[in-house]
């Protein structure tokens, strides 16, 4: 035998057992797929997060999975292939409430599901009355009956409209959202803004939770430096002179915090 035939002949024979193991691979892997398929579902592992978010808990998710059942079926005894699993994930991602959702089953017939909230970070109300939530990502979300977040109101001079999912687009409407993202990032401004009114000029003005002023803030150019002075500011002033002091503090100019009796 000449040495090409044996070298032809040992790549046929490799390319032969590559071939044969894939084979067993895809084999193995449609004998488990179906047996997934057929095993019958013996619990419903529900996880919903965040957990302090209260749009949705293991019951209203457990309302959605049957909506996506045969009439009249329930999921405890029914096999995972008449469950169509893909399609109550894309469901869930669908909900106004939730920013992600995952949904698969384990070889035992335990099914899960997983859902991620979106996270209000402000409630705005327009001009006319319309009321919303943006989220963290700017996204709009409609108010919900059984929830309430406990987020700054934004009201005043808005008249960024309202579609479910759409992003903030207006200057005004950025302009709230920035100012909301950076207090919902720190604690201390977090648990004292209560309110952001845009006046007739567009410029924010901040309400706090304490204390009987107002603060007039103007846009979020210079906002870090803004905030700064305005901690500054209640840890050294108002710690001595009381929080009822003053009715209006405005941060609008450099280098200077200017209060009005």
């Amino acid at each position: 035998m000449s040495p090409n035939l044996k070298i032809a002949l040992k790549k046929i024979a490799r390319i032969s057992l590559w071939v044969m193991l894939i084979g067993i691979a895809l084999f193995a892997l449609a004998f488990s797929h179906k047996q997934a398929q057929s095993a019958l579902c013996v619990r419903v592992n529900v996880r919903v997060y965040p957990a302090e978010i209260g749009f949705y808990n293991r019951q209203k998710i457990l309302e959605q999975l049957r909506l996506n059942l045969p009439s009249g079926k329930k999921a405890i005894g029914l096999p995972l292939g008449d469950i169509a699993i893909n399609n109550v994930e894309n469901h869930l991602k669908g909900l106004d409430f939730i920013e992600n959702a995952e949904a698969y089953a384990d070889m035992q017939g335990e099914l899960y599901l997983n859902v991620w909230q979106r996270k209000p970070i402000v409630r705005i109300m327009r001009f006319d009355g319309t009321q919303f939530y943006v989220d963290q990502f700017g996204i709009k979300m409609p108010l919900n009956e059984y929830f309430t977040a406990h987020v700054p109101f934004a009201n005043g001079n808005i008249f960024e409209r309202f579609e479910k999912s759409d992003s903030v687009y207006s200057f005004v409407g950025n302009e709230v959202f920035k100012i909301a993202s950076y207090v919902d990032k720190h604690p201390f401004y977090k648990a004292l803004i209560e309110q952001i009114f845009v006046n007739a000029d567009n410029e924010l003005i901040l309400v706090p939770k304490i204390g009987n002023q107002v603060i007039v803030f103007g846009d979020t150019n210079k906002m870090e430096i803004k905030f700064k002075k305005l901690l500054a500011f209640y840890r050294e002033g108002l710690s001595r002179i009381g929080w009822s002091k003053y009715k209006r503090i405005d941060l609008r100019f450099d280098g200077q915090v200017i209060c009005k009796i």
